[in-house]
C-alpha cells in the first residue's frame, strides 16, 4: 500500500505463525509477559528445575520472538494501526503442527518408541480431547496475542474472497510456478493489497521479491500487473484505480531478508 492513512497491512504464512505460537508457549510456561528477550526467557528456564529447558529448540522460539517483535514495532510506527492477515488454510496447516505434536506427546506417554510412533496407522486415530488440546490452545495463544494489540484477521470471511484470490492464482500460475499453497498465498496477499509476506520459506520469499523488483523478472511483473488490470472489468478489485493513481500496482513484498 502507498497511501499513510491507511493500516499498514501483513500476510503471515503457517511457519511463522507456528513459531510465533512457541514464543509464546515458552512465555507463558516461565509466566512472564510477551517481551520477554530470548536470553531473559533461556535464564528462566534455567533457573526453574522443574523445567527441561535443554529440549527447547530456541532457534525457532527465537524466531517467534523476532516476529512478535516486528509486530509490535510496526504497532507502534504507524498511526493508522496495522492488519495482519492471516489464511484459513494456513490455519488449517497450523492445527495440523499442533496436532502432531501432541500425538508425540501422547504416543510417548503410552511408551511407543519413536520409530514406531512416526508410522501414520498411529496418527489415524485421536483419542484425546482435541477441542482441549488443539483449538482451546490455539485461542489461548490469540488471546494472549490480542492482549498486546496483535490479532489476525482471516481474508476468507470477507465476501467472495476465495473466488477473487482464485481468479488472481490463476493470473500468477500463468508466469510462475509455484507450490499450490504458496500460490493461495501468494494471489491472498495481493488481493489484500498486503504490504508484506511474512514467511521463512527462503525460496518462496526470493521469488516474490524478484517478481516484484527484479529487471530480469520485469515482464513477469508487467504481465501479471496488466492482467489484474484486466480484472476491473469483472469488477473483482480496484487494481485499474491503484494503477491510474499511483502509475503501478504495489506487489506484497517477502520478508524477513
Amino acid at each position: 500500500m502507498a497511501e499513510s492513512d491507511i493500516p499498514f497491512v501483513i500476510l503471515i504464512d503457517t511457519n511463522a505463525m507456528a513459531v510465533l505460537t512457541l514464543y509464546v508457549e515458552s512465555c507463558n510456561t516461565v509466566e512472564r509477559d510477551l517481551g520477554i528477550s530470548i536470553d531473559d526467557l533461556k535464564s528462566e528456564f534455567e533457573n526453574r528445575k522443574d523445567i527441561k529447558s535443554d529440549y527447547l529448540n530456541f532457534k525457532e522460539i527465537k524466531k517467534g520472538y523476532k516476529l512478535y517483535d516486528y509486530l509490535r514495532e510496526k504497532i507502534r510506527s504507524f498511526a493508522s494501526g496495522i492488519k495482519v492477515w492471516f489464511s484459513l488454510l494456513n490455519e488449517i496447516e497450523l492445527l495440523d503442527v499442533f496436532l502432531d505434536r501432541i500425538f508425540d506427546i501422547e504416543l510417548t506417554r503410552k511408551m511407543i518408541p519413536y520409530r514406531i510412533r512416526r508410522k501414520k496407522p498411529f496418527k489415524t486415530q485421536i483419542d484425546f480431547n482435541y477441542k482441549e488440546k488443539i483449538i482451546r490452545y490455539w485461542e489461548d495463544i490469540k488471546d494472549k496475542l490480542g492482549e498486546q494489540d496483535i490479532e489476525f484477521y482471516y481474508p476468507e470471511k470477507k465476501s467472495d474472497a476465495i473466488q477473487d484470490i482464485i481468479k488472481i492464482a490463476e493470473i500468477v500460475t500463468q508466469y510462475v510456478a509455484l507450490e499450490p499453497v504458496d500460490l493461495y498465498l501468494y494471489a491472498s496477499g495481493i488481493y489484500l493489497r498486503a504490504d508484506e509476506i511474512y514467511t521463512h520459506d527462503s525460496e518462496f520469499r526470493t521469488i516474490i521479491n524478484k517478481i516484484r523488483t527484479d529487471e530480469e523478472w520485469k515482464n513477469i511483473y508487467k504481465n501479471i500487473q496488466q492482467d489484474l488490470r484486466d480484472l476491473e472489468k469483472e469488477d473483482i478489485r480496484s487494481f485499474e484505480e491503484e494503477y491510474k493513481k499511483e502509475g503501478k500496482i504495489y506487489l506484497p513484498k517477502g520478508i524477513p531478508t
